[in-house]
């Protein structure tokens, strides 16, 4: 090809043309829930990693994902493995306790106690991975979780399910995912303990000899993450408190790079902020335990992206990457036009 003008049009025209639609296909992967809420204060959540028995290594991994997300999803983190912070002063202060791989009698009797009228006050719990494998002789704990992890095969590719589309933990969560995750058995179906389960299993997806020849007691289809609003833990309910708090758990969360991948930490950090969002807790200026943090107030700068009340980072981020979408977008749609029409003219004509 020579490198005459027409020619030179052509190849700027083309090149434009698959640019426009890389930026179609980015804008339609991009991440746009905007989440809104009625919450006045920051939700402050404890994340507990107590281990009193095997420890993930993924614990580190999981903190500083977390710790780094605050900003965008309007949330606020405290971790700790001091069983002793299990005391009313020290929880009337958190919207939700989050406990991740948790295992073991990560509680003695007086915490667990407290753990008890902190449900009954209308905390929140959110419990990640190991956490059904904490606390098994704790009728408290488990009508809180829902469930107790029995065994699981090796890790593995595995295909996952979505059964509800409309639930914020995995609205956006494929119909079915597949990859590598320790696929959790429990010792009862959490549907019994009032669960709704939003992810399931496909157990024909995955290699296990035992689980071919086994009858599992985790109920059918294989559940994985589940909701309870509210657990039968938050009864009878404090004296001051209007309604009980939500309980959600995920047992995906074993390695690694499962808490690297997005998909993941937006189906853990949506399934948190549900729970927060039933509006239980002083951060929704109701209740006698949670966060009486205010929110910011939103800058005056007049070129500053509105926010949402929940998410003002994530909702930030969202509407600007949007923006900055279209308005690239239409740059090129405009150059795409011109450069068309000279196309024609010098090339065609």
């Amino acid at each position: 090809m020579s490198l005459s003008l027409p020619n030179i049009i052509l190849f700027i025209y083309l090149l434009l043309t698959r640019r426009a639609q890389v930026h179609v296909k980015a804008s339609s992967n991009e991440d746009l829930s905007i989440h809104t809420s009625n919450s006045v204060n920051i939700p402050r959540v404890l994340v507990y990693t107590n281990t009193d028995g095997f420890r993930h290594d993924s614990i580190p991994t999981a903190i500083s994902v977390l710790a780094g997300r605050e900003v965008r999803w309007g949330v606020g983190f405290d971790f700790t493995e001091d069983k002793s912070l299990f005391t009313d002063e020290h929880l009337k202060k958190y919207d939700a306790l989050m406990f991740i791989s948790v295992t073991g009698e990560a509680l003695d009797e007086q915490g667990e106690q407290t753990f008890h009228r902190y449900m009954q006050s209308g905390g929140n719990f959110v419990g990640v991975h190991a956490s059904t494998c904490a606390l098994y002789n704790s009728t408290v704990y488990n009508a809180t979780i829902g469930s107790q992890f029995e065994w699981h095969p090796v890790i593995q590719d595995a295909t996952f399910i979505r059964t509800n589309e409309t639930h914020p933990a995995v609205a956006l969560v494929p119909d079915t995912w597949r990859f590598a995750e320790e696929v959790y058995y429990f010792t009862s179906d959490p549907r019994d303990n009032g669960a709704t389960v939003v992810l399931t299993v496909d157990e024909s997806s995955y290699n296990s000899k035992l689980a071919k020849r086994y009858v599992s007691s985790s109920g059918t289809p294989h559940p994985i993450a589940w909701y309870i609003d509210p657990p039968s833990s938050a009864q009878p309910l404090q004296k001051g408190v209007i309604k009980g708090g939500r309980s959600f758990y995920t047992a995906l969360g074993h390695s690694n790079e499962t808490w690297q991948n997005e998909t993941f930490i937006n189906h853990v950090l949506s399934g948190l902020t549900w729970a927060l969002d039933g509006a239980s807790t002083k951060a929704y200026g109701v209740g006698i335990v949670g966060s009486e943090e205010p929110r910011p107030s939103i800058s005056s700068n007049t070129d500053a992206p509105t926010s949402t009340p929940t998410h003002p980072g994530h909702a930030l981020q969202a509407t600007s990457g949007v923006m900055r979408t279209l308005s690239s977008g239409i740059t090129g749609i405009v150059i795409c036009f011109v450069l068309g029409f000279l196309v024609e003219y010098y090339v065609i004509l």
